[in-house]
């Protein structure tokens, strides 16, 4: 049973609420919008279930195309999202515990959004307790049992030979222990975003099954314990280009008999292991003391299989550097976070914390080449036979944060969040840094709000990207141009940001935010070649900055939008590691006076959501993708100095509920339209950008059906 309190200018009637055994009592508060934060420093943005369910496609949305519904994201193909200029560095938490990214970052993902219950999303500004990844703190909320009990099956499918099965339930076992579970199993022939434009996608097919449990045993009033699980596992074909010529120099070097395959049935193909688990316990001590302890543990493993002669025989160059490659890359982590929260007064709220992370990365690597006609001249034709080379790589890291901090309020205008935390690091080299962080609130009044930020970053690269096998390669076509072999450095960063947020009236808010972010060691990342798995290269020094806008409106009781653009810059300058990652012409371009922008920067960034319920039962979603293009260059200019044609994607949906016969259940269809103008557009280009080498198109017009059983 639900008692719903719509809060109005009419003084509410008196409630009370009887807590029973056999059922749950809810309160639910319904406002236009919620009230403002006006003691955090940061940029905050919150998605509610509903918010995600109401999208195009609903719930069926992957992660990163729910992101790319808050301010400064910006979509770079393989299931990444960049905001604020950043290279992904982006934090998911479930229960306060930051989940470690998989081996290939968020390819696949490990939670569903159809999960959520809900997602406070900051943006900058960060608290002391937030460490490692900053660029984005994504908190989430999951579903959890309830009782009575509920559930839903689900059934997605349509263009791009897509069909997405899922269940969900959740109960209660007794009266403390409470549980949820899902699973979900996909399949599609755009895995991963092909070369080629429209619905022709060659080898491209893939399946992907999702499976969460949650569970939540409440001990006592002041003891609660919860256990996570989630299990991700995946398989990808890697999509082809058709009518590509074989090297007539390469053919002759292959082994006799030999005939290559039709470029567009080259057969390379990933997969993926993702395991997540933890144990969370939440103690209250008494009315101001409070802590949580949490112990979790990782699996990731990535697994890309080559197809070595029939890559060989398409390589277009032979005088550069070249060789076809399988890769098998495992991470193993492991540990222990401890956030403890101390109510002094009401002046004074302390919040203090450790944690202690140990990684293990594998790569096994075997490259596939031909030895040089001149061993001293790297530019020197290939010589028969083909040759190969494999090495086997491990390093363990680990890694301690500690923190603490104070959210000072010495009256109702005035919050300063003053933090201190320390960060070391333990991998190829030992580092650390001791990093303040200082953040200033006015608040004018109620409805208008005003934050100052400086605070100092500390980001170490991720293991799994730096255990790149040793392998011998002088005298093979597989030598990189350049040898140097500098060890990588954690990025250090200050960080500035101002901003505001306002309510404009009771059915719109506004926030405005600017930042800068000024970093020695500037890390990044980059697909090299077709492999759908990262690697890691760093600047010398580099900067980002940018500016964005997000609006929230409530027109009518049965209408809200929500509205956001970004402008940003992200430039590099000189190459720290990662050497014999790019190729020598980038490497100048990189280690030049002016330096190059980045990869992933897309200088203005935007996206708007129109919603509206017709009586009750029919949704109407309307919504706009702009983006500037990410950075490209053209044949003989200098690295990422143009862009990749700016795009704007139109999608569309309608759902309709339908109420059942039986207490509480109900059937919910929907039908979607996703790029409802068919633009033809590519997510980045091969050419012209550091490493890459091949190209992500977006997806064409494609319409999708789902229909929802609740129970």
């Amino acid at each position: 049973e639900y008692v719903v309190l719509a809060l109005g200018e009419e003084p509410l009637k008196p409630v009370t609420l009887t807590l029973s055994k056999t059922k749950e009592v809810s309160l639910e508060v319904v406002a236009p919008l919620p009230p403002i934060n006006t003691k955090s420093s940061s940029e905050t943005y919150s998605l509610s279930r509903k918010e995600v369910d109401t999208l195009p496609r609903g719930n069926n949305n992957d992660l990163h195309d729910v992101l790319l519904t808050i301010p400064g994201a910006a979509y770079g193909s393989l299931k990444q999202v960049h905001i604020r200029q950043d290279h992904a560095n982006l934090q998911l938490r479930i229960d306060g515990v930051p989940i470690p990214d998989t081996v290939s970052s968020t390819f696949s993902d490990v939670i569903t959004p159809r999960a959520w219950e809900r997602a406070d999303i900051v943006l900058g500004g960060m608290e002391a307790n937030v460490g490692n990844k900053s660029a984005a703190l994504i908190d989430i909320t999951t579903k959890s049992g309830t009782k009575p009990g509920f559930g839903s099956v689900q059934m997605f499918g349509g263009s791009n030979k897509t069909i997405n099965p899922s269940f969900e339930y959740g109960g209660t076992i007794g009266e403390k222990f409470r549980y949820y579970f899902l699973n979900s199993h996909t399949a599609t022939n755009r895995g991963i975003e092909p070369p080629t434009v429209g619905h022709s996608i060659f080898h491209g097919q893939s399946e992907r099954n999702q499976t969460m449990f949650r569970g939540d045993y409440q001990l006592d009033n002041n003891n609660n314990f919860t256990f996570l699980f989630l299990n991700s596992i995946a398989k990808y074909q890697i999509p082809t280009s058709p009518g590509l010529e074989a090297n007539p120099t390469i053919l002759g070097l292959l082994p006799g008999g030999f005939t290559p395959v039709p470029s567009e049935r080259v057969d390379e193909n990933q997969k993926e292991n993702n395991q997540y688990g933890h144990v969370v316990w939440r103690r209250d001590i008494n009315t101001r003391n409070f802590f949580s302890l949490a112990g979790y543990f990782r699996h990731t493993r990535a697994t890309f299989r080559t197809d070595p002669l029939n890559i060989l025989a398409y390589v277009p160059e032979v005088e550069e550097p070249f060789s076809a490659g399988s890769q098998d890359r495992t991470g193993y982590s492991g540990g222990v976070r401890l956030d403890y929260t101390y109510v002094h007064s009401k002046e004074h709220l302390i919040k203090a914390g450790f944690q202690v992370d140990r990684t293990q990365a594998i790569n096994k690597t075997r490259l596939f080449t031909f030895n040089l006609l001149d061993p001293n001249d790297p530019e020197s034709g290939p010589i028969a036979p083909v040759i190969n080379a494999g090495g086997d790589n491990r390093l363990i890291g680990w890694r301690q944060e500690f923190w603490i901090q104070d959210q000072w309020t010495p009256n109702e205008h005035w919050t300063v969040n003053i933090g201190l935390r320390a960060d070391t690091v333990q991998y190829l080299r030992d580092e650390g840094q001791i990093s303040p962080r200082v953040g200033v609130t006015y608040r004018y009044n109620p409805a208008h709000a005003f934050h100052a930020y400086y605070g100092r970053l500390f980001t170490p690269p991720n293991l799994e990207r730096l255990a790149l096998a040793s392998l011998n390669l002088d005298g093979t076509k597989a030598n990189p141009e350049d040898t140097t072999d500098n060890q990588p450095r954690a990025e250090r960063a200050h960080y500035f940001q101002i901003g505001s947020v306002h309510a404009l009236t009771d059915w719109a808010t506004l926030q405005l935010t600017g930042y800068y972010k000024l970093a020695n060691y500037m890390s990044d990342a980059h697909q090299l070649g077709t492999t759908p798995l990262l690697n890691y290269i760093a600047f010398e020094r580099g900067w980002t900055r940018g500016a964005d806008a997000a609006l929230k409106v409530w027109f009518m009781e049965n209408l809200s939008g929500r509205a956001n653009i970004a402008w940003g810059q992200c430039k590099g300058y000189g190459l720290q590691s990662g050497h014999n990652l790019v190729h020598f012409e980038e490497i100048a371009d990189i280690n030049s006076r002016s330096g190059v922008h980045c990869d992933h920067q897309q200088t203005l960034t935007a996206s708007g959501i129109l919603s509206y319920l017709l009586l009750d039962r029919t949704t109407f979603t309307g919504q706009v993708l702009f983006a500037s293009g990410l950075r490209t260059a053209e044949e003989g200019a200098k690295t990422n100095s143009s862009h990749s044609p700016t795009y704007t994607i139109y999608n569309f949906s309608i759902s309709h509920v339908i109420p059942l016969p039986w207490h509480g259940q109900k059937f919910v269809v929907g039908f979607d339209i996703v790029n409802a103008l068919d633009q033809k557009y590519f997510i980045n280009q091969g050419e012209g950008s550091i490493g890459l080498g091949v190209s992500h198109a977006g997806m064409p017009r494609s319409f999708f059906f789902r229909g929802q059983w609740f129970f």
